[in-house]
């Protein structure tokens, strides 16, 4: 009954008129704003929606996703206000089902030719699935999903004009997660990340620049559970890397440094190594692109140990086969070191879309994702196959 169900809306979603009417995809304001509404629509088959290493619980889920966007931009500067509902809803069980929200706020304003200031605002209101983030290997076990609220703002200075050898660009950020439900035990994950960073950037005058980047930033839990050491820790960056803009065939950016993450509490192990975040899109044909990134940090776990050595890697094939039709390919590798506790993860994620644009104004986009999860540790690894298709609707 539930593949019936999928096999008719895609039925019915091919079966659109493409000769409606082409109407505007955003309308202008008098103040000056272009307000562009948008509602994506979603169907999905999962086939172990908790995430387990046996005794799968699988769904159909129903997405709605309803978001606005208000843009001011008058060619130099820029002001982007979004607000948005991402929702499910589970035919196995109603208790999984959510409804979510966020706010986003964008601003890039330059004074003058030597001057740029960007501020990035975003607000969140989330659910975290049973069998994921502090539930994992247990999502079947608790009555209903986790909620958090998170906050973050960035704010960016630069000065030096574009065509200048040097800039300098300092940043700011802020960000909070605080969790909503099971308080007794969630509140040991509440914390606030302060960051602050400086950055020189050498233009070469060749369609690229160099640059030298520094960032400091302290991370503090709101409280810590009983029996256990303190979270709290500085996180220290010296990175140098290039970036450029896109040439006949690629572009892209590669940073690689230090990284040195220090606890407050002397009972947990410091980490001192090699950091790197590196993406690159080659493009042999100008309809068909590769996407290629990888990264290494040390980050802080959800769940146990002291940190984790976590390493990626990512590869995206993108082709546009005409006007109408496109499609991606991609597979990711995650790679997970718990320092702290004996305990690896590897993670190997495939992705496979197509993209269909009926009308101007309505896209549709079948999709499957196939996840295998192996851990060292009894409960955590798990396989998940997903498969979808998504309805995108504007004016």
């Amino acid at each position: 009954m539930k593949k019936s169900i999928l096999t008719c809306a895609v039925a019915m979603l091919l079966s659109f008129n493409s000769q409606a009417n082409n109407e505007p995809g955003a309308f202008r304001t008098e103040s000056g704003f272009v307000v562009t509404p948008l509602l994506d629509l979603g169907l999905k088959q999962d086939d172990n929606i908790y995430s387990r290493s046996n005794n799968e619980t699988s769904s159909t889920i129903l997405t709605v996703d309803p978001s606005v966007n208000f843009l001011l931009d008058d060619g130099v500067n820029s002001y982007s206000f979004d607000v948005g509902v991402l929702s499910g809803f589970y035919t196995e069980d109603s208790t999984d089902n959510y409804v979510d929200g966020y706010l986003g706020f964008s601003g890039h304003f330059e004074p003058s030719s030597k001057s740029r200031f960007d501020l990035n605002a975003d607000a969140i209101w989330t659910t975290e699935p049973r069998g994921t983030g502090l539930t994992e290997g247990i999502g079947s076990e608790i009555d209903k999903p986790l909620r958090y609220s998170e906050q973050y703002l960035e704010g960016i200075y630069e000065y030096g004009a574009r065509t200048a050898f040097g800039r300098v660009a300092v940043r700011g950020q802020y960000y909070n997660k605080e969790y909503l439900n099971f308080k007794e035990q969630t509140q040991y994950r509440n914390l606030d990340k302060l960051l602050v960073g400086g950055k020189f950037i050498y233009n070469t005058q060749a369609g690229s620049d160099a640059f030298v980047e520094l960032t400091h930033e302290d991370i503090s839990y709101d409280i810590t559970a009983p029996n256990e050491l303190a979270r709290d820790s500085k996180d220290i960056r010296a990175l140098v890397g290039f970036e450029w803009e896109a040439t006949a065939l690629t572009s892209g950016s590669a940073k690689l440094g230090y990284q040195k993450k220090d606890f407050d509490d002397t009972g947990r192990d410091n980490f001192t190594g090699l950091s790197w975040e590196a993406g690159i899109t080659w493009s042999p044909l100008t309809y068909s692109s590769f996407d290629i990134s990888t990264s290494q940090a040390a980050v802080d776990p959800l769940t146990e140990g002291d940190y984790i050595e976590e390493t990626t890697f990512d590869l995206g094939w993108n082709h546009n086969w005409n006007e109408r039709l496109s499609s991606r390919l991609g597979i990711s590798y995650l790679l997970e070191d718990y320092v702290g506790v004996t305990r690896e993860d590897d993670t190997t994620t495939l992705v496979a879309e197509v993209n269909y644009q009926l009308l101007r104004w309505v896209g549709i986009t079948g999709y499957v994702n196939i996840t295998d999860k192996d851990s060292t540790r009894e409960g955590l690894y798990f396989d998940k196959n997903v498969v979808g298709v998504n309805l995108s609707l504007s004016m």
